[in-house]
């Protein structure tokens, strides 16, 4: 899939609820069976905050599993949070995360993971990487955005979602939920996207938004070198491709677009 070029900009009322960045790899027992004393005692600063916990399986799911015979998983769930609960890196025997809510740019964020990752990689030698992933959540709230009288076909492209531009179907649909698997240069992109209910606090009531969420991976094996954070960049820039490519510009100059001067990682 071919993505067409556009500026880079940063906006003003930025739609974004989570970026998260992960690299998976094969499983380092290690990790399940002691705790990441090192690994702790290096990053502590930065996330102070720490706790420790297995997956949470119902009492149905574990009976299902017991009766096909298959292992309950006892992996252990490292976490790390800054101090305001807006970062979280989280580790097990097979993969390290990178999740934040207050994604600022790209170039801040990899230098948080790049930071993490090496001291990971100099305490636990990953052979190399299984998987490598970089996620964009986009919530677009038209309260938030002053858009209250606008249709979503205003917003949102035909080529994401035409259903919305049909005269007869677009007035009685409650719901759109899409999940697209995109094969790209550099890998490949899983599209969740749809109209969904949430929640306003501040008036007390749900409100429809429109749900962009594409993570970009590669399952390739990727030596645990400079080539990680060359295919990440990547993924980076066609993430924003492929958001602008699925909103109009009345969407785009709602948000406030502010030129980037940043130089491309």
């Amino acid at each position: 899939m071919h993505l067409p070029e556009f500026e880079r900009v940063i906006y003003e009322r930025n739609p974004l609820i989570q970026v998260a960045c992960q690299l998976r790899f094969p499983p380092i027992l290690k990790i399940s069976h002691k705790e990441p004393v090192e690994f702790q005692d290096e990053i502590r600063f930065q996330y102070p905050l720490f706790e420790s916990m297995q997956p949470q399986v119902t009492p149905e799911i574990s009976q299902v599993i017991q009766q096909f015979g298959l292992p309950l998983s006892s992996d252990l769930f490292y976490t790390f949070k800054s101090e305001d609960q807006r970062w979280q890196l989280s580790v097990t025997k097979d993969f390290i995360t990178l999740t934040t809510s207050v994604y600022e740019s790209y170039e801040q964020f990899q230098k948080r993971f790049r930071e993490a990752v090496n001291v990971f990689e100099r305490i636990y030698k990953p052979s190399f990487y299984t998987r490598v992933g970089l996620q964009y959540q986009d919530l677009i709230i038209r309260s938030k955005l002053g858009l209250e009288d606008k249709n979503w076909s205003d917003l949102i492209t035909p080529h994401i979602a035409s259903e919305l531009y049909n005269q007869e179907l677009a007035p009685f649909i409650q719901s759109i939920i899409k999940n697209l698997i995109l094969k790209i240069e550099h890998g490949q992109i899983n599209l969740k996207h749809g109209l969904v209910t949430v929640k306003e606090p501040e008036k007390n009531n749900d409100e429809v938004a429109y749900l962009l969420d594409a993570d970009f991976f590669t399952e390739q094996k990727v030596e645990r070198d400079g080539n990680v954070w060359n295919i990440l960049s990547q993924f980076n820039k066609s993430a924003r491709q492929l958001f602008r490519w699925s909103i109009t510009d009345t969407l785009h100059n709602a948000m406030r677009p502010q030129a980037v001067n940043i130089t491309e990682p």
